[in-house]
């Protein structure tokens, strides 16, 4: 007898090689600002691939855009605010959000320069906030070669000679760039996301990016509270940021939606505290996503934050709402690696991570208030009769599940390295990818996945949640 031949017969049988498989394909985009481009994601034909794109208009031309800057909302077109103005400020947001400022900064240059105002009287100012320095090379891109070349470019620096102008009604200090205080004229161009702090960034959260590092940390880490898993704009940490826009004289907007390639497909601008809710309001239609519930594998592709690991994680709600059996996967470029967030930073062990935000919050409150939180804290009969209860955190706490055990595939590219990450399994290779999912679930011919192709964008929700 052919015991060989025999043994042979009761294996299983071998998958044929990846090349002679039935494979089906889908699109997505990666690498915004430095190599925006498009990639394939392949999977067994078999297998229920759900590619959960936004439902947003299409791109708008530019006859529409300018019928748009003609109607803003109760505040005349630019050209006339800007009549009579010597001094013209526009502050932008920066590389970590994907705001296209590009398709309309000509078109705003244009209003500007029938007030009278010439490009190189014209100073853009952008938001970094902690963000730290921006890319000359992905700046340009993202402002305009026009404008960049002709304007007066400043990048925030949220350490350096930010001047305190006084305090919101919850007691937060407003330490301002003075390239806003030396203006005579401040508008903005920004977009609306979805933003743990605020329930979606955009309009006065605007502002946030040019002042000093001390009123920063006292919005993160002062008195509001956390509105993380939630749209929720009804917040103290925005009506503070309204108080706080008034106050630098930013009442001017022009608020950019995209779609999931980046496109503008939605412009909203004058009175931004106006139009904000209602703005805000098409961002949390449009971007509609259902929850990952029966999932197998679920993939947050995190462009258009993709520009770094830190900026990417605004894309993770999907993968941290899988349910406990299913691969999650992100996808991201991060051409800038880890990147860097002055007061969330990444890349360190949990341990430091929690101690630097202990620091930060400590330095919110004065001698008195820390002493009195300790006495509390560390008073036997205080814990007796007080036991610890459950309390709303802070808005400068992200509220999550873990990350422990998910993928991040990183398309092939130039790009910074990133470090180990506690818990994330990095690859250039999506066929490292497949493989793992397959020797997972060999036992199943067919698996359910979950595609969000533009997860910083989108806004997922538990069915019947209104906040």
């Amino acid at each position: 007898m052919d015991f060989k031949n025999l043994r042979a017969l009761s294996q299983p049988a071998a998958k044929p090689p990846e090349k002679c498989r039935h494979m089906q394909t889908i699109k997505l985009r990666t690498g915004i600002w430095y190599n925006d481009h498009a990639i394939e994601l392949r999977f067994p034909l078999d297998w229920d691939v759900r590619t959960y794109w936004p439902d947003t208009p299409p791109v708008l031309s530019v006859a529409r855009i300018k019928e748009r800057l003609n109607s803003p909302m109760g505040q005349p077109p630019l050209r006339e605010l800007a009549k009579g103005k010597r001094k013209p400020l526009i502050i932008v947001d920066d590389l970590s959000r994907p705001t296209p400022v590009y398709q309309i900064m000509p078109l705003l240059l244009e209003e500007f320069g029938s007030a009278g105002i010439p490009a190189e009287n014209i100073r853009i100012l952008v938001a970094a906030g902690t963000h730290g320095n921006q890319n000359h090379y992905a700046l340009e891109k993202k402002i305009g070669r026009e404008a960049f070349g002709a304007c007066q470019i400043i990048v925030h620096n949220d350490k350096k000679k930010c001047r305190l102008v006084g305090r919101t009604s919850y007691a937060t200090p407003v330490y301002v760039n003075p390239a806003v205080l030396d203006s005579d004229l401040v508008c903005g161009v920004g977009g609306i996301y979805p933003q743990h702090t605020t329930g979606f960034g955009g309009g006065s959260k605007l502002a946030l990016g040019v002042l000093g590092r001390k009123s920063i940390v006292h919005l993160h880490y002062g008195k509001h509270k956390s509105v993380a898993g939630t749209y929720n704009i009804e917040n103290t940490f925005r009506r503070d940021l309204d108080e706080i826009a008034r106050i630098i004289g930013l009442s001017t907007i022009f608020t950019l939606h995209i779609d999931g390639c980046s496109q503008l497909v939605n412009l909203t601008c004058g009175d931004h505290f106006a139009y904000y809710p209602e703005a805000a309001a098409f961002s949390r239609k449009a971007y509609a996503a259902p929850l990952p519930h029966d999932a197998d594998v679920v993939i947050a592709n995190t462009y258009p934050s993709d520009i770094s690991y830190t900026f990417m994680r605004k894309g993770l709600k999907p993968v941290r709402c899988a349910t406990p059996d299913a691969v999650r996967i992100a996808v991201g470029y991060n051409y800038e690696g880890i990147g860097r967030h002055g007061i969330f930073p990444q890349g360190k062990n949990q341990r430091l991570n929690q101690m630097h935000a202990l620091f930060l919050r400590m330095s919110t409150m004065d001698k008195k208030e820390i002493i009195a939180k300790l006495i509390k804290n560390l008073s036997p009969r205080s814990n007796k009769m007080n036991p610890p209860q459950p309390h709303a955190a802070s808005a400068g706490t992200i509220l999550s599940e873990s990350l422990e055990g998910m993928w991040l595939y990183r398309p092939e590219g130039e790009s910074l390295p990133l470090p180990e990450i506690d818990g994330i399994r990095i690859t250039r290779q999506w066929e490292s990818v497949l493989e793992h999912i397959e020797k997972k679930f060999a036992n199943r011919q067919s698996l359910r996945v979950a595609v969000y192709p533009c997860a910083p964008l989108q806004c997922l929700e538990h069915a019947g949640r209104k906040n």
